[in-house]
Formats: C-alpha cells, sequence, structure tokens
C-alpha cells in the first residue's frame, strides 16, 4: 500500500512543482528586458489566468473520481467514454472563456487599477494568450483521467515537456523576434498547445485498445452527463470559496499596508510549497480512493486512508521542522529588508503550526473526491468558510489587527479537517 501510495503521489507532486513554473519563466523574461510595465503586465495577466484556470481546475477532481472508479470496477468500456466528457465540459469551459474575454479583462484592469502604460500592454498579453484556454482547460480533463487510471508519471512528463516548450518559444519570440510581452504569451500558447498534441499522442498509443469503445451516444446519454455536472458543479463551487478565502487573504492584507502585504505574500509561500507535496499525496488518494470504491474493497479503503495519512503526518512534521528551524533563512531568500525581518518574528509561530494543522483538509478533499462525495466537500466548504473563516475574523481583528487575518486562515483549514474527519464513515465508508 505504501509503495502505491509513492508510486503515484512523487510524480504528483513533481507536476505541482512545474505549475508556478510558466509564469515565473515568463516573468524571468521580461526581467531580461528591464522594463517595469511589461513586468507589470506579464504578472497581471498571469494573476487573470491563474484565477481563471484555479476556477476551472474543478474538472480534474470530477474527471479523476469517475475514472478510478470505473478503472477499479473494471468497466474499461466507459474509461475513454468518462474521458470525452470532461473534455466537452472543458471545450464548453474554453469557449465560455472567449466569449466573455473583453469584460473579463476590462473588470480585471479595473479591479487591480494600474498604469495606462500596464493595462495596454496587459490587454495585449491577454488576448493573445487567452487562445490557449481550450488546450489549458483540456489538459485538467486529461491530468485527472490519467490520475485515475493510476498513472501519474504521464501528467509528470506532459508538464515538463510543456515547461520546456515554453522557455524554448518564449526564447524565440521575446529575443529573436523582438515581440516583448507578446512573444511571452505567444510562446505560452504554443506550449501548451504542443502538450496537448504530446497528450493526444500518448493516448492514442498508450490507450489505444480503450478508443474503439468511445460512443458520442454515451458521452452524451442523459443520465450519465446529469451525474458528472452534478459532481463538477458541487467541486466548482467549492473551489469558488476556496478562491474567496485566498483573494479576501491578499486584499485584506492591503489595508494594514504595504510592509504588511509584503510580509504576508511571502509567509504565503511557505504554504503553497507545503500544498504542492499534500497535494500529491491527496492525488493519490483520490485515484486509490476511487480505484478501492470501484472494486467494493472498503476494508482495503480504511488501510488505503490510514496509509495516507501517515505519509502526510510525516511530510508535515518534516516541514515544522524545517519552517521551526530555517524560518529566517528561508525569508532571506525572499527579501533581505530587516523590518520585514523584524515583523516576521511575530508571526513565526503561526507559520511553525500551519503543516501539522492543515494537513487533514488536503488529504480528505482526495479521499472525498475519489469517492464522488463532493457534496460533502461543498457543505464543509460552505461551514468552514461562512461560519468560521469571516465571523472569527471580523469578530477579531479589532484586537489582533493582521494576525486575526492568520488566525482565521488556520481555523478555516483546521475546520475543514475536522469536519471531513467526523463525516468519512457516513460519507465513504457506507459505500
Amino acid at each position: 500500500m505504501h509503495k502505491s501510495i509513492v508510486k503515484l503521489a512523487v510524480p504528483n507532486i513533481i507536476s505541482n512543482i512545474t505549475v508556478p513554473l510558466l509564469g515565473a519563466v515568463d516573468l524571468a523574461m521580461m526581467g531580461r528586458l528591464n522594463d517595469i510595465h511589461l513586468m507589470g503586465a506579464i504578472a497581471l495577466g498571469a494573476m487573470v489566468f491563474n484565477f481563471m484556470y484555479w476556477a476551472l481546475g474543478f474538472l480534474r477532481m470530477g474527471t479523476c473520481g469517475f475514472t478510478s472508479q470505473a478503472y477499479g470496477a473494471n468497466q474499461t468500456h466507459t474509461l475513454i467514454n468518462i474521458l470525452g466528457r470532461g473534455i466537452l465540459i472543458a471545450l464548453a469551459g474554453a469557449f465560455l472563456l472567449w466569449a466573455l474575454q473583453v469584460p473579463i479583462i476590462h473588470l480585471a484592469l479595473r479591479w487591480v487599477d494600474t498604469s495606462p502604460a500596464i493595462a495596454s500592454a496587459t490587454e495585449s498579453y491577454f488576448f493573445i494568450r487567452i487562445w490557449g484556454a481550450p488546450a489549458a482547460i483540456m489538459s485538467f480533463a486529461f491530468s485527472g483521467w490519467f490520475i485515475g487510471m493510476q498513472n501519474t508519471k504521464t501528467p509528470m512528463w506532459i508538464a515538463i515537456f510543456i515547461n520546456i516548450c515554453n522557455v524554448a518559444f518564449n526564447y524565440i519570440f521575446v529575443f529573436l523576434f523582438d515581440m516583448q510581452a507578446n512573444g511571452v504569451a505567444l510562446g505560452t500558447v504554443l506550449a501548451q498547445y504542443a502538450g496537448l498534441l504530446l497528450t493526444l499522442f500518448i493516448l492514442c498509443t498508450k490507450y489505444k485498445s480503450l478508443l474503439s469503445d468511445f460512443r458520442w451516444s454515451l458521452i452524451l446519454k442523459l443520465k450519465e452527463m446529469k451525474r458528472f455536472m452534478n459532481v463538477n458543479t458541487d467541486i466548482f463551487f467549492r473551489t469558488l470559496l476556496i478562491i474567496s478565502v485566498f483573494s479576501f487573504f491578499t486584499a485584506e492584507s492591503a489595508r494594514y499596508g504595504s510592509e504588511i502585504l509584503v510580509l504576508n505574500t511571502i509567509l504565503y509561500q511557505f504554504f503553497i510549497f507545503f500544498s504542492y507535496g499534500m497535494d500529491g499525496f491527496a492525488h493519490a488518494a483520490e485515484a486509490l480512493t476511487g480505484k478501492f470504491i470501484g472494486r467494493g474493497e472498503i476494508p482495503v479503503l480504511k488501510n488505503c486512508v490510514k496509509a495516507v495519512f501517515i505519509w502526510g503526518f510525516g511530510l508535515s512534521i518534516l516541514a515544522v521542522l524545517i519552517y521551526a528551524f530555517a524560518y529566517q533563512d528561508l525569508l532571506q531568500i525572499f527579501t533581505k529588508d530587516s523590518q520585514i525581518h523584524l515583523i516576521a518574528k511575530g508571526y513565526y509561530y503561526w507559520i511553525v503550526a500551519l503543516p501539522i494543522l492543515s494537513f487533514p483538509a488536503f488529504l480528505w478533499d482526495g479521499v472525498y473526491a475519489g469517492a464522488l462525495a463532493t457534496k460533502a466537500l461543498l457543505y464543509t466548504m460552505l461551514i468552514a468558510v461562512g461560519l468560521c473563516f469571516f465571523p472569527a475574523y471580523y469578530l477579531l481583528a479589532p484586537y489582533w489587527g493582521n494576525h486575526a487575518l492568520w488566525f482565521a486562515l488556520l481555523l478555516f483549514l483546521v475546520v475543514r479537517g475536522l469536519s471531513l474527519s467526523l463525516w468519512v464513515k457516513k460519507q465513504i465508508l457506507k459505500v
């Protein structure tokens, strides 16, 4: 069991680490041109796309859950049609973004209220990169499908390939054709479609035997499509609630001044880095949970959940030790500002406590998604956001200030993990 978990988790962790590299490479390319307006445009444009794609990332979880259960039940004739439903929803989402691209970018620019030069460059970047939406969103469906097939190495290699293509295309368009921010956008679009072509090649070679089961009549079957949509709708609204929390966290940080905004942004990276590792094990839990439920092997599922939590606990303890003993050294990576370091000392215990208090929420997300118990994911998120995060912050902010924001964030994570722990027998082990 432990070997199976690690075999699925490690490639997932590597794939997760590659996610921010696309934006980092784009920003680094503009940094070489020493143009602050172009760097601002890339940063702002990347933020808009990260927001949109994060909202549509529900497709990976939903597709993985259905696929892993069909895989476990040996329903091979349904596997390719589950992927077909995911691709249809992905294309619908891409077309929706295309149709709404003008109001989306105008709303984003109005919300950020940046300079005319940066706004103009951001628009130009956005209107080019938006053409990569079908490839980007379809990658969520493909990734979920591969993970559900107990194959996490393929998404990993595809992610690495996309990043290599992105670097190559960006270099060509930025430095050889002098296209600046537009070159970065075009390079990213071409890299995304190159990744899609590689994905289709792997599908048609490694899974050639499944393609004969492809049927439009089965993909569009009302009952199955309705169930697929219901599950993904639950995950979509759950994702929006998560976005609301972290967007509020950033926006509220700015109210406390530039130093607190910088500090919170840096400390938030500690949480992000930890989440990359924990999400790898969550994805492994999702794939294995679906497989064992598909087989009807509930005792094995119990052992799987215990094993996943052993790994999650071990990783969280490692993160706690790293943050406890290397807190100041890690801060030095992000900034050498003495004032930020001085203020950061008061937030030491929040960061040290974060891994051990938050890891159950990550792992239960994977288990529940694999079981397709998405109503529970949505309801517990509503409780954590509506009854805990916002009330806790507004009650304590007059007394604790920015510390109230960190307390509310940790409470949000703890309540999610605790509520899912309490519901697991009713929601998962009843299957």
